[in-house]
């Protein structure tokens, strides 16, 4: 997520990830994050704080999120569907991108890092509060049990805890560390110094999976906010309310417009998303975790514009 001069890029910590994690809002016209989508009654009514996944007007375009634990009869009558979210495509995702570009020279020049740190704390205390609806948004939409999804979610907290005090640590964005030159004078003493300096990267895509739909995405953003970058984040078409929910108290804890963008699509228009991140020369980093075949494609995607990338696959 930060640049080392002359030629190295420092990784995330090994505590957490064994890849260099990296990282999003909606079209300006939108008010709130809950300008994405619009849920059922089944689901707002077990919930204390609705106002974290739903808007008084509806999005014009979108696509159906679903209950994978309802009956088959459920199914049939249309009530599985728990939410309505906007449906999102590549125009919708040069905008998401072209404002977290016109939003990094304030994050990344005009912030301390204390300041940073401040935000990301303020985010994780923020999760904590509401963890139990949170935990009752990814239990309706993947599936997994109530007590898994009550831990992913301070599993997810821990991300921004521990990133919120890796942003002020000497070694972090603006920081670095001189050493002596490995070259020699004639009389054997060092050829001067090497000065490194740590920099934001810039803007940053992130392509998250469903099956841990809030820690996948605070590990990536998390770091991404530390050092100053900006992110646009696509998060899976079978988990989009979780990172709503999340997108929604990251500006209450006051991340600013367009530092973290959300792009949410279905099957249909992920591809394309997905195109327009790895071909737009706006973005300067991938982070994807998911499937070899789509890590792979991705990686192929990039190359034109030689991004970094950091990619965790697996699966099928």
């Amino acid at each position: 997520l930060w640049i080392q001069y002359p030629i190295m890029m420092l990784s995330s910590s090994a505590r957490y990830s064994r890849f260099a994690a990296t990282t999003t809002l909606m079209v300006a016209s939108f008010s709130n994050a809950a300008a994405f989508s619009t849920a059922s009654s089944r689901l707002t009514s077990i919930l204390n704080d609705p106002s974290l996944i739903t808007c008084d007007s509806p999005p014009s375009q979108t696509f159906d999120v679903v209950d994978p634990g309802a009956s088959a009869s459920q199914f049939t009558d249309g009530t599985a569907v728990i939410a309505h979210v906007r449906r999102m495509g590549r125009e919708d995702t040069k905008d998401a991108i072209h404002r977290a570009h016109m939003a990094l020279p304030d994050w990344r020049d005009k912030t301390t890092a204390a300041h940073r740190s401040g935000v990301l704390s303020k985010w994780s205390s923020l999760i904590k509060e509401s963890a139990e609806d949170i935990a009752k948004i990814m239990t309706f939409e993947s599936g997994k049990p109530l007590a898994e999804s009550r831990g992913e979610v301070n599993y997810a907290a821990s991300f921004l805890d521990f990133y919120s005090g890796e942003a002020i640590r000497t070694n972090s964005a603006g920081g670095g560390f001189i050493s002596p030159s490995p070259f020699a004078k004639p009389d054997g003493a060092p050829r001067g110094k090497v000065m490194a300096i740590h920099e934001a990267v810039g803007v940053c895509g992130l392509i998250t999976p469903w099956n841990f739909p809030i820690a996948m995405i605070t590990r990536k953003v998390a770091p991404a906010l530390a050092v100053g970058c900006t992110c646009v984040l696509k998060p899976s078409e079978l988990t989009p309310l979780t990172a709503i929910a999340l997108e929604t108290l990251a500006k209450r804890a006051g991340v600013p417009e367009g530092v973290f963008e959300l792009v949410t699509a279905d099957r249909e228009l992920t591809r394309e998303v997905g195109d327009e991140m790895c071909g737009n020369s706006i973005i300067k980093k991938i982070s994807f975790t998911g499937s070899t075949p789509v890590g792979k494609l991705l990686m192929k995607q990039s190359s034109d514009t030689v991004k970094r990338l950091s990619l965790e696959l697996g699966g099928n």
